[in-house]
C-alpha cells in the first residue's frame, strides 16, 4: 500500500453573513438623506434645469462620498449605522479600482433596467447586486 499524502490548506475560511436587500436599501436611504441635508446646508437646491451646476455638484459629492468612504472604511455612514460593510470576494482590502467600478459603471448598469441589478441582491445566494458581481464585492453584516 502506497503512502498517500494529503495536502491541507491552512488558509482560514471566512464565513460571512451577507446583508440582504432591505438592510442595504435602508443604508442607501440614510445616505441619501444625509447627502441631501449636506447639499441643502451648503446652499444647493434642486433645479428643474436638465444640466444645472447644483445637480452636478450634488452628483459629484455623492460619488466622492460613496467612493472614498467605501475604499477607506468599507462603509458609508448609512452602512455604519445599519451594521453592514462592503468587502471584496478575495478578502483583500478594498481597492480604488474595484470600488470606482462598483460605484460608477456597476451602479449605472444595476439601475438602468428598472433597478433590476439592485433588486437582484434579494434573490442571489450571496446577496450580490450586479454592481457587486462586476466589482467582485459583497456586502456583509458587521454585527450579530
Amino acid at each position: 500500500m502506497e503512502n498517500q499524502q494529503q495536502e491541507f490548506s491552512f488558509e482560514p475560511v471566512v464565513e460571512h453573513r451577507y446583508a440582504g436587500f432591505w438592510i442595504r436599501f435602508i443604508a442607501s436611504l440614510i445616505d441619501g438623506i444625509l447627502l441631501t441635508a449636506v447639499t441643502y446646508l451648503l446652499g444647493f437646491r434642486s433645479s428643474t434645469d436638465l444640466f444645472s451646476f447644483s445637480e452636478l455638484f450634488q452628483n459629484l459629492l455623492g460619488l466622492v462620498y460613496f467612493i472614498i468612504l467605501t475604499v477607506l472604511y468599507g462603509q458609508t455612514l448609512g452602512k455604519m449605522i445599519c451594521g453592514i460593510k462592503v468587502v471584496r470576494t478575495d478578502e483583500k482590502p478594498n481597492s480604488w479600482g474595484s470600488i470606482i467600478l462598483r460605484e460608477t459603471i456597476g451602479k449605472l448598469v444595476s439601475g438602468i433596467v428598472l433597478l433590476l441589478g439592485f433588486i437582484w441582491a434579494a434573490f442571489d445566494k450571496r446577496k450580490q447586486g450586479w454592481h457587486d458581481k462586476m466589482a467582485n464585492t459583497y456586502v456583509v453584516k458587521t454585527r450579530k
